[in-house]
C-alpha cells in the first residue's frame, strides 16, 4: 500500500481544513512548492493535489498545479472542480499522471466512461460521502446517492480506480472508519484510494490489511502525528 501525500490549495497556499469547510483552517503554508519538494524529498512516489478553489468554484489554482508538476520528478493526481473535458485534457497535458473527477462522475456516467475511455487507467472517481451519501460540488451538496451503488455502477468502466473521503471524520484526527471502507473494498475490483480521518500508523496498518491500495494523507503529516518519512518506509 502506498502512502500518498495530500496537497490541498486554497487562495495559492497549502491548507488543511476541517471536514472541507472553508474557515477551517488548521494549516495554512505559503510556500506550496517547497511542500511539495518536502514530500517528494522524504520519499513521496506520488503528490495528491486538491484545487480547493476549483472545487468550490471560487477559482483555480491551475498556473500552481503546472508549476508543481513540471518542477517535481514524481507523478501528480489532481482533483477538484473537474467537471469538463477541457479541464480533462489540460490536467494531463501539463503532466497529471492521473485526474480524479467527482461531480461529474457522480451526475453524469456518459462523460465519465468517455473521459476513462480516452484516457484509460487516468481517470479516478470520487466518492466523498457522509453517512453513505455522495458528496458533490465541494462536499457541500448531497447527491442522493449511495456511494456502494455508484462504485459498482461504474466499476466496469476502463477507470484507473476510486478514491473514497469520508468527510465525517476529513481532518479531526480522531481516527478511520473502517466499516465503509471494507464495503467498498468489497464492491470493486477496482484500486481504492482512501483518505479521511488516517492519525496513526495503526490506520494506516488497518487500512493495508484490508487491502487498500493508497492511503492519502494530509493533516496527520503536517501536524506530526504521522512520520511522513517513517509511514513510506514501512507501507510499500
Amino acid at each position: 500500500m502506498k502512502v500518498i501525500p495530500a496537497i490541498d490549495v486554497k487562495d495559492g497556499k497549502c491548507v488543511q481544513l476541517v471536514g472541507g469547510k472553508p474557515g477551517t483552517e488548521k494549516v495554512m503554508i505559503d510556500d506550496v512548492m517547497g511542500v511539495a519538494k518536502r514530500w517528494q524529498s522524504e520519499g513521496a512516489e506520488l503528490i495528491h493535489i486538491i484545487d480547493l478553489d476549483s472545487a468550490l468554484e471560487t477559482g483555480n489554482n491551475e498556473t500552481l498545479i503546472e508549476m508543481i508538476a513540471a518542477s517535481l520528478s514524481i507523478p501528480v493526481q489532481v482533483g477538484g472542480g473537474i467537471r469538463d473535458q477541457e479541464k480533462v485534457q489540460r490536467l494531463f497535458d501539463i503532466g497529471c499522471e492521473r485526474v480524479i473527477i467527482g461531480t461529474r462522475a457522480i451526475q453524469d456516467k456518459p462523460f465519465v466512461r468517455k473521459m476513462a475511455e480516452e484516457y484509460p487507467d487516468g481517470i479516478v472517481v470520487a466518492v466523498d460521502s457522509v453517512a453513505n451519501e455522495v458528496l458533490i460540488k465541494g462536499w457541500q451538496e448531497g447527491s442522493g446517492k449511495d456511494m456502494l451503488t455508484v462504485v459498482k455502477d461504474l466499476d466496469a468502466l476502463p477507470i484507473f480506480g476510486f478514491l473514497y473521503t469520508n468527510v465525517e471524520v476529513e481532518g479531526q484526527l480522531k481516527g478511520i472508519d473502517p466499516i465503509p471502507i471494507q464495503a467498498l473494498a468489497n464492491s470493486t475490483k477496482k484500486p481504492l484510494i482512501v483518505s479521511g480521518g488516517i492519525t496513526t500508523m495503526g490506520d494506516l496498518d488497518i487500512l493495508q490489511r484490508m487491502g487498500v491500495h493508497s492511503a492519502v494523507v494530509g493533516m496527520a503529516i503536517y501536524t506530526g502525528m504521522i512520520d511522513f518519512r517513517r509511514a513510506v518506509g514501512e507501507f510499500r
